[in-house]
This record gives C-alpha cells, sequence and structure tokens, in this order.
C-alpha cells in the first residue's frame, strides 16, 4: 500500500507509545450509525483482517479513520416532502406556510433516517515516531481536519500543527523556475501551474510540456508566481508539489517490483519500503525550503 497523497503534521506534545496509541485508538473505534444519525465516525483496523488498530513496522504506525454516512439524496428527500404537502394542502384547503414546510421537510428526514442506506470509507494516516510527524493520505484538508481532530479527541493531551517551512513552497518553486539551483537531489518534471497576483488571479498551466526557463521567466516578470510544479526526488518518486506543502500524485518509479508474495506479505513489505523512501523524501523537502519553521 502506498500513499498518493501526503498531508504533514509536526507532533508538537503528546507522549505517543504503540501501546498507549492501540489502547486510545480502541477506545474511540468506528460504531455504526444511530437510527436517526447522518455520520458516525471512529478508528478501523488499517486491514479488514486484522484485529489491531495499528499496523507497526518499527517506529512507523499505520492508521486508518473510518467514517459511515448515511445516503439520503436531497431528491429523494424532496419528493417525499412534496408528496406529503400536497396531502396536507388537499386536507386543509390551502397551501402551507414557509414553516410548516419546513416542518414537514425536518419530518420527512426523520422519517427516512432510519432506512437509509450507509456507506464507508477509509482515510490512512501513518505515524513517524521517529520524526515526530503526522502524515495523512488526503488531498481533502477537510478530510484531514476531521482525522486531526478525532485523534486529538482520542489521544488526550496530543497537539498537532501543519508541518512549515522557512521559505514558503510557492517561494521556492518561482525560483527555481526563474533559474536558480535546485537541489540536486530533486528535478523538475513537466507539469505546473502559475497563478497571477492581482484580483483577477490569471492562471497558467503547463502539462507535460517541457518547461523552458525563458517562457516561465516571462510569466514570473508578469507577477505571476508557480503554485504546483511536478518533480521527481532522487529519481525514485515523482510527485506533484503545491503551495500548501501538500504532495500529490506520487508515484514510486521502479521500487516496486513484481512479487509472489502474499497480499498480507505484500502489505507489509510496501508498508516497510514507503515509509522508509518517503520519510527521507519529507525530509529533504523541508531541507530544500529552508528547514522546518518552529516558530
Amino acid at each position: 500500500m502506498w500513499f498518493r497523497n501526503l498531508q504533514a503534521y509536526r507532533i508538537n506534545n503528546g507522549n505517543i507509545t504503540l501501546n498507549s496509541l492501540e489502547e486510545a485508538l480502541s477506545h474511540h473505534a468506528l460504531q455504526a450509525c444511530m437510527q436517526m444519525e447522518m455520520q458516525s465516525r471512529g478508528w478501523v483496523p488499517p486491514r479488514d483482517e486484522q484485529e489491531n488498530f495499528i499496523h507497526a513496522y518499527g517506529q512507523q504506525w499505520l492508521i486508518a479513520l473510518g467514517v459511515e454516512k448515511k445516503l439520503l439524496p436531497a431528491g429523494v428527500i424532496n419528493q417525499h416532502a412534496k408528496n406529503r404537502i400536497a396531502q396536507i394542502e388537499k386536507m386543509q384547503g390551502y397551501k402551507p406556510g414557509k414553516k410548516q414546510v419546513r416542518d414537514i421537510k425536518e419530518a420527512t428526514i426523520i422519517e427516512l433516517l432510519p432506512r437509509a442506506f450507509t456507506q464507508r470509507h477509509k482515510t490512512y494516516a501513518w505515524i513517524d515516531a521517529v520524526k515526530s510527524r503526522l502524515i495523512i493520505d488526503t488531498a481533502s484538508t477537510q478530510k484531514a481536519d476531521e482525522l486531526v481532530e478525532v485523534l486529538v479527541k482520542s489521544m488526550h493531551g496530543l497537539t498537532l500543527a501543519p508541518l512549515e517551512t522557512q521559505v514558503s513552497p510557492s517561494s521556492a518553486m518561482t525560483r527555481w523556475l526563474s533559474g536558480d539551483d535546485l537541489p540536486s537531489i530533486f528535478s523538475i518534471d513537466r507539469d505546473c501551474e502559475l497563478q497571477g497576483m492581482s484580483d483577477e488571479r490569471a492562471t497558467v498551466k503547463y502539462t507535460h510540456h517541457a518547461l523552458e526557463t525563458e517562457e516561465t521567466v516571462r510569466h514570473i516578470r508578469a507577477g505571476k508566481k508557480v503554485i504546483r510544479l511536478a518533480m521527481t526526488w532522487d529519481s525514485k518518486i515523482s510527485f506533484v508539489l503545491h503551495d500548501n506543502l501538500q504532495l500529490r500524485r506520487i508515484a514510486p518509479q521502479d521500487i516496486l517490483k513484481e512479487s509472489t508474495e502474499s497480499a498480507e506479505e505484500l502489505f507489509v513489505s510496501d508498508f516497510a519500503i514507503m515509509t522508509g523512501e518517503l520519510s527521507q523524501l519529507i525530509t529533504a523537502m523541508v531541507d530544500a525550503l529552508g528547514g522546518e519553521d518552529l516558530s
């Protein structure tokens, strides 16, 4: 298993051990939605076949937040409410007022909730206990915030903060495309996005396009900054760096070989390789951006 997106956080406080984390997650396990609940959140085993709430490889720990949601489309609610409104109008001889219509819709939701289908999804996170980092596999800020919120509630005394660097990713990417030296362990690929800093936010995107310095410098001189840049680290992992320090579209390059291992063995070996490589990538990226900002 490989993370495809990274949002990184610094673990600032909280004495986390494998045992204390396992105990905390087990006390906040995902429960099925109650009859009148729209959503339930809690921890689930990273693999369906395991019982523990953590998959551990040394000081690298994989966890997973499960979210169960009831599917109650607005169209279904509106149709049921419409039928009920029509019946009431027929009975009382005039159209219901706004408040009555609102009450009818609320009553319709209460009636339909117990019969709604449910859907579950997982958001994975990896705790690097060596580097004191939490890395979440999502491109969605909302899902990242959700996992952080539940983790902080589960682990008493834990505090987290987004990983920040001395130099902003946008400033560094803009300099690199202006001709400044890029750390030799990185190379620039063929995708990028530049955005104007005026109110109009004019945008220029390159996709599978050779990034010529002369061309990109012209846009930068016109007042644009780089907000997204495709890169490769150490000829091993390609990714897209965003201006908020997210890494997206992560793809290992010739790291993973064909294997005859079982699904469980493959999961274990992939996690071991992933954490080893991505931990180095994150550190190299932080160094390229002037080091971590701990202020």
